[in-house]
């Protein structure tokens, strides 16, 4: 079945790995360690993980022992953030096609729908933090599966 809401597996991977870096509290965690909990390629796992390190949201350490650590304050970022550092700002148009001058009907098929969905998903995207996962005890340990 098909999604309605499509958030890039780029930026799904960088909410879920600083979601887990929250989680482990300054403990520093492989890429290998990273792409293993969610069951992704290294390699994947490696590009979205440069791209938040050089945006400064987390620190890498090299050699034995080494890995990601989360730089930021999870009280302070938002998915909407992490979304926007992935994949850049949001198409918030309300059009299917991305322009709303592409389309040739007079009348838009979803009625200002897709705008109105568009507006709640950037607001709840902008509303949660990372601090939101981790203050009731949650943990990706033995919940993901390979």
């Amino acid at each position: 079945m098909k999604q309605v809401l499509r958030i890039s597996e780029a930026a799904s991977i960088a909410m879920h790995a600083l979601i887990f870096l929250a989680e482990k509290k300054g403990e520093s965690i492989s890429n290998t360690r990273i792409a293993e909990v969610f069951g992704i390629s290294a390699n994947h796992s490696s590009k979205v993980m440069q791209r938040l390190l050089k945006s400064g949201y987390v620190r890498a350490l090299r050699g034995p022992g080494g890995g990601y650590t989360l730089l930021a304050e999870p009280a302070k970022v938002s998915l909407l953030d992490i979304c926007t550092t992935v994949d850049g700002e949001l198409d918030t148009s309300g059009c299917l096609f991305g322009r709303k001058k592409r389309c040739s009907l007079k009348k838009c098929l979803f009625s200002g729908l897709m705008s109105e969905a568009d507006d709640l998903i950037v607001k709840h995207l902008g509303s949660v933090t990372l601090a939101d996962f981790i203050k009731d005890g949650f943990s990706f340990e033995g919940i993901v599966t390979k």
